[in-house]
């Protein structure tokens, strides 16, 4: 008999409505019914169907995604999208290089990148099974994370290998799975009126894989080719160590990722039959009693549970609740030091300590309690006595880890060269003052107050609770039914009612140095070594094995850890103070009284807007060309653009009142633009090195704000200017912007933080393209970008700027300002107009004109040509080779847009299939447009382990030529479902009011003020002919164009470095500075558009 049960501990912000049933076979199901959804569905809006699209006809809510993400890598910035394999990179070049402890397969990832408006929203699905690789046979390490790439493969009712990928594609969809530690989650999402074929797709993963023999090789070479991307991951290594030394036997130690070692060529010579073994796991473990299951669609919940029990009643079970390891033991010998090689320029310290596992304690939540007291980075905190004595830069601490085996609390310490030498070495000193600390809490004793404090906010945060993606919030409710009661897992992670402070008083206790291990990841590693291995008895070293780096261990020697565990805590180190930043008026200034109030306020700027696009329209700024009917109205679907409020010298002032998400919530985007800040390679590392002291002197300050749910961001966007972003709950937000407006105005650069700041920022600098991915994608930048100052021409004139040289550039840079903002959410008028004033006079008041800024533009690769620059891989030992084959087309019109964006919807599935499913070329493979500047392009990226860049050139080449014969047979059947596909993405509503911000700030950022682009290509896409496109495809794509313009750059791993003096293939001109094009080729006109018409 199915069990069902209502839940409802939800948000008060939460609309949806929630279901919890459990299925004879004992699978646990959480039904989601949206409202929302089910709104759209009952009024036709569902991105618009085939017949829709045919007859030319226009539904409500046509949108696009943005297509003009920041793509920022050093100091220059990329308006684009679809940057799937790419982290989002820091302007200093120092973003995450995929650094991370899961396993995540992602399959045929087709979400498009960037904030989309209009009505529709999407459907979602997740599974989640309770096991992962701790239950992997030793004898086949990462056997679950094989599995999850086969179950991918077909089954007995869809047996093509590529059906589920090929149908989420064709139906506006995406799917995603990441094997864990103790749990398996596959999730996809999907347009709404798709959700009951794919989740049939779904369930078949669950019921009757087929494991294909002839897909065995090609997939364990997916894995393998997974592996070979993070062997340069200073975290993955890191993660590995902690894996290779626990206790002999242990869980942990077992090799989760998995690679052809361990999953061909160790079970062939063990004799076994990796396919049997595959199957044999899966009837073993996929057990329907181990399974959560989450469902999100527009449905009602019966016909939603109508699904389940038709599609997953039939999945196996019996086999038992999922596997616990209680009795494991702990996984590491305490007080052990290990030392690693670093890839990057770098020094990290990472202390961990063992907790006992604090599954079903989530209402008391202790260890949370900890990690903000020892993470806190205020006035008193280890972080700030760390600065003091110029020892560390960063800090962070928390639970890493969360298994039935244990819990894993860890502070990690990113230290400065004086850290890692400071004391006995080895960064040890900084370990001291952690335990310094730890002793000031166990004296000072359980703080209720800071418990409250936390519990506060956290209510806060659940009672405004912002809507997530789709897919992702069904994945983490399917892997959080593993740790939170049902009745309880929407409101989880924000309880904090049961306070515990004997709990809190055992974790401390525990957290000594005879319990610690620390891991020591440093790019000074010889020396380190050496110093270890002659200062402290019993050390030793080896070698991991899977990576194959060496590390070296030791024990902490008795009498450092007895001076550490008896040392009274500095006088500097304190509990942090009461934070001024929580917020207390959740008042919506649009609920205020008509009368010259925020509502009034309201109605006025939405006037402005309308008034705003029709002299827009009557001034022919629609973009319409070829005859084609200029777009539709503004209507409901569409969020109205932000109004300008004021535009005088010095100052341009756009504002929007929110009355859609109806959230104390209000975000302030600035951009300060000087002709000083970017004039030379010197002012750029001035500029960035003024940024950074900039935001050490707010730290304290402004991480209370963090804490309270006000961010903050800045950086430098080369020559566009300095860009800064305050975002959060409302009440608090101004004072925190004229805060840090008052800093930069009166910073004083003082030697000590200028020195740790300096050397903190050459390291970022040194690391710039550690990862080749983005080190072709930079170098594609540096080709295009008429204004990009390199990082080698920066460095060395960071290397010789003083704290003098600083101190004389800040006023020079704010003498000429021009500042232009967006002020979005819970703000009137005249509430946005005062702070804006307010900043702009603290800042000195620049009254330097709009039009004076600088343009940035594209250089106009030739038609017809085809061009190739070739660099080697910065890190030596990097094994992975990459190409990014760019196709330049035009000038961005709406028409060319859409029929860009169409291409790639057609091409973005088959190029994944081909190049990385069937030709294994690499486990990285996507294509995806761009603009930069203004010019559309497209872009083809496979990164490889296996192969080198010349072939991998040659296979995206041989793929585009057959691709011409695909679309020139291509069904009008076919092609008017990958294009309501297409406008079901475009068409995704915007799920925060931070999302719409950002859409906005992009037409600000760039100068086009085309805030209903996304609107007027929607329409133009639902008129764009079969026909038209593969014109377009011939034209700017197809290898025989005579008019295509390709620039594709090579970066060559180890195994292929011979490739870099090899001959340039017939027809191709070898680029041996990508900077110089700019000087010798035409640039494309500036695509600005008109603040005064904007449309």
């Amino acid at each position: 008999m199915v069990q069902a049960e209502a839940l409802e501990h939800k948000s008060p912000n939460d609309p949806k409505v929630y279901r919890v049933v459990k299925l004879d076979n004992g699978l646990q199901a959480l039904l989601i019914h949206d409202p929302e959804i089910g709104k759209q569905k009952d009024e036709g809006v569902d991105g618009g169907g085939a017949a829709a699209a045919a007859a030319g006809e226009r539904p409500p809510g046509a949108a696009s995604p943005s297509d003009e993400d920041v793509d920022s890598l050093l100091s220059g910035d990329e308006e684009g999208s679809e940057m799937d394999d790419e982290e989002g990179s820091s302007e200093d070049g120092s973003g995450s290089d995929g650094e991370g402890s899961e396993h995540e397969h992602v399959h045929r990832h087709h979400a498009h990148h960037g904030h989309p408006a209009g009505a529709v929203k999407k459907a979602a699905a997740a599974l989640s099974v309770g096991v992962g690789h701790f239950t992997d046979p030793w004898n086949l390490q990462g056997l679950s994370h094989y599995l999850e790439h086969m179950l991918f493969m077909g089954s007995d009712k869809y047996p093509d290998e590529n059906d589920y990928d090929a149908f989420l594609t064709a139906h506006g969809g995406a799917s995603n799975a990441c094997t864990e530690e103790e749990c398996t989650t596959f999730h996809f999402d999907v347009k709404p009126d798709s959700l009951r074929p794919a989740l049939d797709r779904f369930a078949q993963f669950f019921r009757a894989p087929l494991v294909k023999s002839d897909a065995l090789d090609r997939e364990v070479q997916a894995v393998d080719n997974e592996f070979s991307g993070v062997l340069q991951s200073d975290g993955c290594r890191a993660m590995q160590l902690r894996c290779h030394t626990a206790r002999e036997g242990h869980l942990f130690r077992k090799f989760g990722w998995g690679n052809r070692k361990s999953l061909v060529e160790d079970p062939k010579a063990a004799g076994l039959d990796v396919r049997a073994e595959l199957l044999r796991y899966y009837k073993e473990q996929y057990s329907a009693e181990r399974m959560n299951l989450v469902v999100l669609g527009g449905e009602g919940l019966d016909t939603l549970q109508q699904w389940v029990e038709e599609l997953f009643a039939d999945v196996p079970g019996g086999r038992g609740p999922r596997p616990q390891y209680g009795d494991a033991g702990t996984p590491y010998e305490g007080s052990r030091l290990y030392v690693l090689p670093a890839v990057r320029d770098a020094h990290r310290l990472t202390a961990t300590f063992t907790l006992p596992c604090l599954t079903g304690k989530y209402r008391k939540k202790a260890e949370e309690y900890i990690s903000h007291l020892v993470g806190h980075e205020g006035a008193g905190s280890l972080l700030s006595l760390l600065k003091a004595r110029g020892w560390a830069t960063e800090l962070s601490a928390g639970v890493s880890d969360q298994s039935s085996v244990a819990w894993l609390f860890e502070v990690t310490v990113t230290l400065t060269e004086a850290g890692l030498a400071a004391g006995p070495g080895a960064g040890l000193a900084a370990a001291g003052l952690l335990f310094e600390y730890l002793e000031m809490l166990r004296l000072a004793g359980p703080q209720r107050w800071a418990y409250d404090e936390i519990a506060t906010i956290a209510q806060m945060r659940f009672r405004f609770q912002e809507e997530e993606d789709a897919a992702d919030y069904a994945a983490g409710l399917a892997s959080d039914l593993f740790f939170y009661a049902p009745q309880d897992v929407l409101a989880g992670q924000y309880l904090y009612d049961d306070w515990d402070p004997e709990l809190a008083t055992q974790l401390l206790a525990g957290m000594t140095p005879d319990a610690v291990r620390l891991d020591l990841c440093t790019s000074a590693y010889d020396d380190v070594k050496a110093a270890v291995l002659a200062g402290m008895p019993g050390a030793g070293g080896g070698t991991e094995p899977w990576f194959n780096f060496p590390y070296t261990e030791a024990p902490l020697p008795a009498d450092l850890r007895l001076s550490w565990a008896s040392a009274a805590p500095s006088a500097e180190l304190a509990l942090p103070q009461r934070n001024d930043f929580l917020p207390t008026d959740f008042s919506l200034r649009c609920e205020q009284a008509a009368d010259g109030g925020a509502a009034a306020d309201g109605q006025q700027q939405q006037q402005q807007g309308q008034q705003a696009a029709a002299a827009a329209a009557a001034a022919g700024q629609a973009d319409v060309t070829n005859g084609d009917a200029p777009p539709a109205p503004d209507s409901a679907a569409f969020p109205s653009p932000p109004a300008l409020l004021l535009d005088a010298p010095g100052l341009r002032v756009w504002h929007k009142l929110d009355s859609a998400f109806r959230q104390p919530r209000a975000n302030a985007y600035l951009r300060l633009h000087s002709p000083a800040g970017y004039a030379s390679p010197r002012a750029a590392a001035l500029s960035h090195l003024l940024i950074k002291l900039l935001e050490d002197r707010l730290c304290e300050t402004a991480y209370l704000a963090e804490v309270a749910g006000l961010h903050y961001g800045i950086w430098w966007e080369g020559c566009a200017g300095l860009d800064l972003k305050c975002y959060g709950f409302s009440h608090k937000m101004p004072a925190l912007a004229a805060y840090i407006a008052s800093c930069l105005a009166g910073l004083e650069v003082a030697p000590e933080p200028f020195a740790r700041v300096k050397e903190s920022l050459l390291r970022n600098y040194r690391n710039v393209n550690m990862s080749p991915s983005k080190h072709a994608s930079y170098l594609r930048l540096l080709a295009l970008k008429s204004c990009f100052w390199q990082a080698d021409e920066v460095l060395p004139e960071l290397e010789r700027v003083t704290p003098a040289d600083v101190q004389a550039f800040l006023p020079s840079m704010l003498a000429a300002l021009h500042l232009e903002t967006l002020l979005h959410g819970n703000l009137t008028a005249a509430e946005a107009e005062g702070l804006a004033k307010e900043v702009h006079v603290t800042l000195g008041g620049g009254q330097a004109a709009a039009e004076s800024r600088p343009t940035e533009r594209c250089v106009q690769l030739p038609k017809g040509c085809n061009m190739l620059h070739r660099a080697p891989v910065k890190n030596p030992e990097e094994e992975n080779s990459v190409v990014e084959a760019y196709y330049q087309m035009a000038a961005d019109t709406v028409v060319d847009r859409a029929l860009l964006d169409m291409v790639e919807q057609l091409l973005y599935e088959p190029v994944f299939d081909t190049l990385r499913t069937k030709e294994q070329l690499g486990y990285s493979v996507h294509c995806g447009t761009r603009r930069t500047h203004g010019v559309l392009g497209l872009c083809v990226v496979v990164v490889s382990g296996a192969h080198g860049p010349a072939h991998l050139d040659a296979r995206i080449e041989a793929f585009l030529a057959g691709y011409t014969e695909t679309l020139g047979g291509m069904s009008d059947e076919e092609f008017e479902k990958q294009r309501a596909s297409l406008l079901a993405q475009k068409m995704m509503k915007d799920r925060t009011m931070l999302e719409e911000s950002d859409r906005a700030w992009d037409k600000i950022a760039s100068r086009s003020y085309a805030f209903n682009a996304l609107r007027d290509e929607c329409t133009h896409l639902r008129m764009v002919s079969l026909q038209q496109v593969r014109d377009f495809y011939n034209t700017y794509l197809a290898p025989s164009s005579v008019t295509r313009r390709k620039l594709s750059v090579h970066i060559a791993g180890r195994a292929h470095a011979a490739e870099l003096a090899a001959e340039a293939p017939a027809g191709v001109a070898l680029v041996a500075a990508p900077q110089q094009l700019g000087k010798d080729l035409p640039l494309w006109p500036a695509m600005l558009g008109d603040a005064h018409t904007c449309c």
